[in-house]
């Protein structure tokens, strides 16, 4: 049986209402702990003993599933069902919840009660509820369930705040359930009812093998990972799972084959869009703006940054906030706010126009990069705003690839291949965007782009600073392919070319003496040592090389503790991992030298010790681990 919260009696025995109710039951999955709660309140209630359970919870937590699961077993129980639900707009209505529980109350003739706001009204109309409710518990016991008592005048919680103490030698149960929302009187209500012994069930998310369980029922097949990651959006969300699996049956865009539901698509179903418009809709305009602009800065934010985009200060959003809070759309953490579903954020930023969305991604992009400090943050918001002919956002995405460059070039590389991608082939920047890309994404560690881009740009005339440093890009992917002969001859013949600038002649060196290193024919060390002879005209990275060039020559004369003291001065030198993957990396060489020596403790140290956030930025990343497996191979 199924009893509907607020349906009517539909059928009377006695003084005894009992509802008919479909054979399907509602299905509720992980409320095992809090269905025994309110099964003890019936018991008692049956046993003659009146009493409370109360029901609070974010908005969509499964309060009105849990309500329409209590009226089904005390239906089957023989309770006479007293069911009603507030709402927004019946607050101006006195004792609505009441009304929808007790309709035939209200449909008598009441000649002799007195207005609704007379000072004694509130007080008659308690009378005649408990002499309502006392009748019917006369014939069998009673269950009076009552929802949204957030919207609830204040007339309806004062005979709620009495009721149940008043009724309490009497059969009847109350269960009554609010949202988590700073509403005082019903926060009040509640408060003091639970001193009087009443029983409080704060549900609370679903986790997540009881939303792989829902979807897995739902779609009658086990959820692909991408399924799952969707529902895990939800947060324990039973409303927005459930939006979540109808949108996506109704609208066809999971495919059940072999036992597995899989995601065809990435489109969110109209269901979560029109509770994500209908969420904000009850929110004030001020609320609303901050969570609309919130949705587009990212899962968390800082309030500080939502001022800075709004133009107003924190102190001015702090009633948004709270408002925001209230309607369990964000939560606080430590330092920043964050979106309780973030399947709700997605869904609130995609209400946006697209054009809104760009505008937003470029003004917090830019905000990101002035202040310095987040620049791969700024990068993906950029990339988000950058579109063919803003030449803002195109000129934007070249200033944050540089800045980004030496501290994470696979951002970068992101930043500068888009930039080049949305630039038209006749437009003047097109030249300049694709060395920046081709250099970008060799220090990323991708060498087949880099090298794609840079042969592509070298099939035509160029300017000679141009072609010099693509073939510094064709030296570092020619090294990479193994290739170090080919990749040794393109940087010398950038090296031969007189007047060349200092950044880019470095970048030559560095290039050639990578190269030079696998080859062990002498020459790497006499260049190492004409650079090492006039260290202040190169920089730092040029000197590494130069300097574990010299400690391989050392190796090679059996001169271990020359080649030691090199390497040593090459990582202080260097100061730690590099994230450029075009750099020689002396920490892993010495590394590997050590390892070679048997000298394990201070390789271990070193690998330990070794900067592992910037690995796995680059194409030498995984040679930490190799080096961790020669370390155990070593010691048997």
């Amino acid at each position: 049986m199924t009893a509907l919260v607020g349906d009517p009696p539909a059928a009377q025995r006695g003084s005894v209402t009992v509802q008919q109710v479909p054979a399907s039951r509602v299905t509720l999955r992980g409320r095992q702990a809090e269905q025994k709660i309110i099964l003890d309140v019936l018991r008692r209630a049956g046993e003659g003993h009146g009493g409370v359970a109360l029901i609070d919870g974010e908005p969509g937590i499964g309060k009105s599933l849990l309500l329409h699961d209590a009226a089904d077993a005390a239906a089957e129980r023989g309770f006479s069902l007293a069911t009603g639900a507030a709402d927004p707009l019946g607050h101006e209505i006195p004792f609505f919840s009441m009304r929808c529980a007790l309709r035939d109350l209200w449909s008598e003739p009441t000649a002799d009660a007195p207005g609704s706001h007379a000072p004694d009204g509130t007080a008659w109309w308690i009378s005649r509820i408990r002499s309502r409710i006392e009748e019917r518990a006369t014939a069998a016991p009673v269950l009076v369930c009552l929802d949204d008592l957030q919207y609830e005048a204040p007339a309806a919680l004062a005979a709620l705040r009495a009721l149940p103490g008043d009724l309490k030698c009497h059969p009847v149960a109350w269960i009554l359930a609010r949202s988590c929302t700073r509403q005082p009187e019903a926060e009040y209500l509640f408060g003091q009812l639970e001193k009087d012994g009443a029983a409080h069930i704060t549900l609370t998310s679903l986790d997540d093998e009881t939303v792989t369980a829902i979807l897995c029922t739902e779609f009658g097949a086990q959820p692909d990972e991408a399924l799952r990651d969707l529902g895990r959006g939800a947060a324990g969300n039973p409303m927005l799972i459930s939006a979540l699996a109808e949108g996506l049956r109704e609208e066809r865009t999971v495919r059940v084959s072999r036992g597995q539901a899989t995601l065809v698509s990435d489109r969110l179903p109209a269901r979560i869009h029109g509770l994500a418009r209908r969420r904000l809709g009850v929110l004030s305009k001020q609320a609303r703006q901050l969570v609309v602009t919130a949705a587009v800065l990212g899962p968390a934010f800082r309030l500080d940054d939502a001022a800075e985009m709004l133009a107003q200060t924190p102190a001015a959003l702090l009633p948004a906030v709270e408002e925001a809070m209230d309607a369990a759309i964000l939560a606080a953490t430590a330092d920043t706010f964050a979106f309780r579903q973030q399947l709700f954020r997605r869904a609130v930023s995609e209400l946006m126009p697209h054009p809104a969305q760009i505008a937003l991604h470029r003004q917090y992009g830019d905000i990101l990069l002035n202040r310095g400090g987040a620049q791969v943050l700024a990068a993906s918001h950029l990339l988000q705003a950058a579109h063919a002919g803003d030449l803002h956002s195109l000129g934007r995405l070249d200033t944050a690839a540089a800045q980004i460059l030496r501290s994470a070039p696979r951002a970068a590389a992101d930043l500068a291949l888009r930039a080049l991608e949305l630039t038209a082939a006749a437009s003047p920047a097109r030249l300049s965007r694709a060395v920046a890309a081709a250099e970008a994404l060799a220090a990323a560690g991708l060498f087949d782009q880099a090298g794609a881009i840079a042969r592509s740009t070298l099939t035509k005339p160029r300017p000679q600073l141009v072609q010099d440093r693509l073939r510094c890009v064709l030296s570092a992917v020619l090294c990479a392919a193994g290739k170090v002969s080919e990749a040794a001859a393109e940087a010398a013949a950038v090296l031969a070319r007189p007047n060349l600038p200092d950044g880019v002649r470095d970048l030559a060196l560095t290039a050639q003496l990578h190269a030079l290193s696998a080859l062990h024919d002498g020459e790497g060390g006499l260049i190492a040592g004409s650079i090492l002879a006039t260290p202040d005209r190169h920089d730092h990275h040029t000197i590494t090389a130069a300097l574990v060039i010299q400690a391989s020559v050392s190796l090679d004369e059996g001169d271990i503790s020359g080649a030691l003291a090199r390497l040593r001065q090459a990582t202080l030198e260097g100061a730690g991992i590099s994230t450029d993957a075009r750099h020689v990396q002396p920490l892993l060489v010495l590394a590997a030298v050590l390892i070679d020596l048997r000298q394990l403790g201070e390789a271990v140290e070193i690998l330990n010790g070794a900067d592992n956030a910037a690995l796995p930025q680059i194409s030498s990343g995984p040679a930490m681990a190799l080096l961790r497996g020669r370390v155990h191979l070593a010691a048997g």
